[in-house]
């Protein structure tokens, strides 16, 4: 999984408080992931107004979903997934309406069904379980929950060198894990996760 086991369970909890209607688990989790699944949204869209309609969307789904989500699986995963889909069906949406030539660009080579899609998010999953339980956390913070190196650093009483450091040797091992584990592309992984959700990396 992409979170450490403390943030697992915390986020276990989450989902079962939210299973049982409760609007404050549901809060905690929009305020967890919004800031980091906006990035990803508006790297693609650059509309400030779509990327909160994308979002709104895919957080009434998760309210409206609250009693079938797996309880095991990071709920992390399966925003970004959803965010993901509803990303490219609205891009895919522009250009059967507009028939622009910059959003076919924008589409090509990105559009992917979602049994795909969660494919490649299992192998995500599975390189980041390689990593220590440090550059877990900072891939957790600075990737999941999009914060700065300044945060992170403060967070985990780290320099902000070594947090720069630790997502370098995180993107090279993420890149080494998903080329020895064909079919599915790299760059779609890395674009979906490591480009668009922490600008701070590059």
């Amino acid at each position: 999984m992409l979170i450490n086991e403390l943030d697992f369970h915390y986020e276990k909890g989450l989902l079962l408080r939210m299973s049982a209607h409760d609007q404050s688990a549901f809060q905690a989790l929009y305020e967890r992931y919004h800031h980091a699944l906006y990035r990803q949204v508006f790297q693609v869209l650059r509309s400030d107004t779509e990327t909160k309609d994308i979002l709104q969307e895919v957080f009434i789904t998760l309210w409206e979903k609250r009693l079938e989500l797996d309880s095991d699986r990071s709920v992390g995963g399966w925003l970004f997934t959803v965010t993901f889909n509803r990303t490219m069906n609205h891009l895919k949406q522009k250009l059967r309406e507009k028939n622009r030539v910059l959003v076919a660009a924008e589409i090509h080579g990105a559009a992917t069904d979602r049994k795909e899609t969660e494919a490649q998010w299992i192998i995500l999953e599975k390189a980041v379980t390689q990593l220590s339980p440090q550059k877990k956390k900072v891939f957790q913070l600075c990737k999941m929950e999009g914060r700065t190196y300044e945060e992170t650093s403060r967070l985990m009483g780290i320099s902000r060198y070594t947090v720069k450091e630790y997502l370098g040797e995180v993107m090279s091992a993420i890149r080494t894990y998903v080329r020895q584990h064909p079919p599915y592309d790299a760059s779609v992984i890395i674009v979906l996760v490591i480009k668009n959700i922490c600008k701070y990396f590059f």
